[in-house]
């Protein structure tokens, strides 16, 4: 007995080790950790003396000392899948030997015998204890044996041996740790089911999870993992945060750069004399959208191309090919049917001119400008003058709204003269690239055959496209071996020449005085005003001229409809006020009403800022302008006091309606 409470308090105090030695040898022996059973034999073999005297018999019925049915019929699925350790030895009796670490043979196994005990009454007390001492002594008994026959191979270099000693210590060692397992169920007071369940979830490795559970951990994650977790799920919500505020902002830019709608209807403004004040009137009722409005125009880009080629289209028509200095991609893109601006430095004075790009938006490597050399033009004879393969060009574009996608409407008809075909060429060039699969006609007038620009191109692309319909009209064939129509492009011409005219969209463009016979012709054929667009090609306008420009060419530069009077003398003290949005600055003698309205805060749309779009028409209150350049402005606009913001510019105080 003294023996035996010697091993009792050693694995109370050691358990930790005794843990560790189970599982070295496990690792050494290669078997389940979990099974502690052992023939009736082999028990025999490590005690010649006999087995250990039998501990009470466990009571019957539903007691423990009952007989267990079959493992097939366990209820309990933990009991099920511990069936190898519950299993007792065939013939043992309850209390006869350590036939296993859940019982012995001919009975119900020792922890499932447990479950019978649903409340630690005395009796179960006194049961659980003594079967579980038992256990205990018997388990410490074969660690003995088990240890001397351990020691005896090893010197005997009997590997075997070594190994079955090996399995029978660890078995051993489950039998005592049953026992002992369940003596600490009973010191903590705990009912004998709750001590057969803590004992299978040991068996099953669950152990350490019902520690981190009890120890207020949640999920079996440590707080550790739940920090970390947290900490990432707060850094992706600052990740989100931040995009979202970086969206917003984009947005926000973006609705500021975005070209606004159609500038607001002219006011009519009658322009008053130095000093006077004309009372604004009242703000008119803002019209709805039009319906099927244009895609809006790509971004204005300024930069510097360089000429790669030059074309002799006709004597006096070159064609310019333009690249990205070192033979990059465009560095915009554009609509076909948009223009071009060149400013250069021309014998001192810096000159501006608009040019239509005749090249397709599909060719992406280059554009090309068609420029004719207009006799006062400065900027045209300084181009087919001086201009050679390899110099640089000061660039703005695209700008303009005379474009044909192929989207506005099925089917187009272009009429154009003279070098207005620039535009018209895009649209041709763009259209067939893109297989267009609707109607086009384009409807040439020019002087003499010598005139006709691309004519080699426009039959060749006739050919290759059966929808492309081309017909050239030449008013001066005489002398000439020119074979197709001759005379002008009138009603009569037109409608012989495009079936069902006036459902068609039509684009113009050509001299004013062109223009203006075709706008009759077509207003004869009944074609609605609303299906037209034109575009005026007249003589350049942009930057200076030519002291013999003849008088006839000139054009008025002042936008209000005031008398002439003497300009005055420039002073810094100018100042700008915008009735509308109630801001002013001061203005200074160089500075433009769009460059004044920009520095103090007030949105002006516009576009090309070299006075051919039009889209920064504003209506002039008080004061005088001048503007270098008003190609956007009709004359009964100037009427109106209608101003080009972009252009206009004065030494005095000013009142805009902006």
């Amino acid at each position: 007995m003294t023996r035996l409470h010697s091993n009792i308090t050693g694995l109370k105090l050691s358990r930790a080790l005794r843990s560790g030695t189970a599982l070295a040898l496990a690792m050494i022996s290669g078997s389940p950790p979990a099974s502690a059973q052992m023939a009736e034999s082999e028990h025999a073999s490590h005690h010649p003396g006999g087995a250990a005297a039998a501990p009470a018999a466990m009571p019957s019925g539903n007691t423990m000392g009952a007989a267990a049915p079959a493992a097939a019929k366990a209820a309990d699925p933990m009991a099920a899948m511990m069936k190898g350790m519950m299993a007792p030895s065939p013939g043992a009796k309850m209390g006869a030997g350590p036939a296993g670490c859940c019982g012995n043979g001919g009975a119900k196994p020792f922890y499932p015998s447990l479950m019978d005990w649903p409340v630690l009454t005395d009796e179960a007390r006194r049961t659980v204890r003594t079967a579980a001492l038992a256990r205990l002594g018997s388990g410490a008994e074969v660690l003995t044996a088990e240890q001397a026959r351990l020691h005896h191979a090893l010197m005997s270099n009997d590997t075997k041996g070594a190994q079955d000693a090996i399995r029978g210590a660890r078995e051993g060692l489950a039998l005592a740790d049953s026992g002992a397992g369940a003596l600490r169920g009973l010191e903590e007071g705990r009912p004998p089911r709750q001590i057969a369940l803590s004992w299978f979830k040991t068996q099953a490795g669950l152990a350490d999870s019902d520690r981190m559970a009890a120890g207020g951990e949640a999920a079996g994650l440590s707080w550790w993992h739940l920090i970390a977790m947290a900490l990432l799920a707060a850094a992706l919500v600052a990740a989100l945060l931040l995009r979202w505020a970086r969206l917003r902002r984009i947005a926000s830019l973006v609705e500021r750069l975005a070209p606004g709608g159609a500038p607001p209807p002219a006011i009519p403004a009658v322009s008053a004399a130095p000093g006077a004040v004309v009372p604004a009137p009242a703000a008119p009722s803002a019209a709805p959208a039009p319906t099927g409005a244009a895609p809006a125009a790509p971004r204005l880009w300024k930069g510097v191309l360089r000429i790669t080629a030059i074309f002799d289209e006709t004597p006096s028509v070159k064609t310019f090919r333009l690249m990205e200095p070192n033979r990059g991609p465009m560095p915009f893109t554009f609509l076909p049917g948009q223009y071009a601006s060149i400013t250069s430095e021309i014998e001192g004075q810096k000159v501006r001119r608009s040019y239509t790009i005749s090249s397709s938006p599909t060719q992406r490597d280059y554009i090309e400008l068609t420029i004719k050399r207009e006799q006062y033009g400065l900027e045209s004879r300084h181009l087919h003058d001086h201009a050679a393969t390899g110099d640089l060009l000061e660039i703005a574009a695209p700008a303009g709204r005379f474009f044909f996608t192929g989207k506005e409407a099925e089917g187009i008809v272009l009429i154009a003269g003279g070098v207005g075909i620039t535009p018209m060429m895009s649209v041709l060039r763009s259209l067939t690239d893109r297989s267009y699969e609707h109607d086009i006609y384009l409807l040439y007038g020019v002087n003499t055959p010598t005139d006709l620009i691309f004519r080699e191109e426009c039959d060749y692309l006739a050919r290759r496209h059966r929808k492309l319909h081309i017909i050239s009209i030449v008013a001066k064939p005489d002398g000439t071996d020119w074979t197709g129509p001759a005379g002008y492009l009138t009603a009569d011409f037109i409608a012989a020449s495009v079936p069902e005219i006036a459902s068609r969209r039509v684009h113009l463009c050509g001299p004013p005085p062109m223009m203006d016979a075709v706008k009759a012709a077509l207003a004869q054929l009944k074609v609605p005003a609303e299906q037209v667009k034109t575009e005026e090609f007249a003589p350049p306008k942009g930057g200076p001229v030519l002291e013999d420009e003849p008088a006839e060419t000139a054009t008025d530069s002042s936008a209000s409809a005031a008398p002439q009077t003497p300009p005055a003398i420039p002073s810094a003290q100018a100042t700008i006020a915008f009735s509308k949005s109630g801001k002013s600055g001061a203005l200074a003698p160089d500075q433009s009403v769009l460059e004044a309205a920009e520095a103090i805060g007030v949105a002006i749309d516009y576009e090309c800022r070299v006075g051919i779009c039009g889209r920064c028409k504003v209506p002039l209150r008080q004061g005088q302008v001048t503007m270098e350049v008003e190609d956007a402005l009709a004359a009964d606009e100037k009427a109106d006091g209608i101003i080009l913001a972009c252009q206009a510019k004065s030494v005095g105080d000013l009142v805009v309606d902006a």
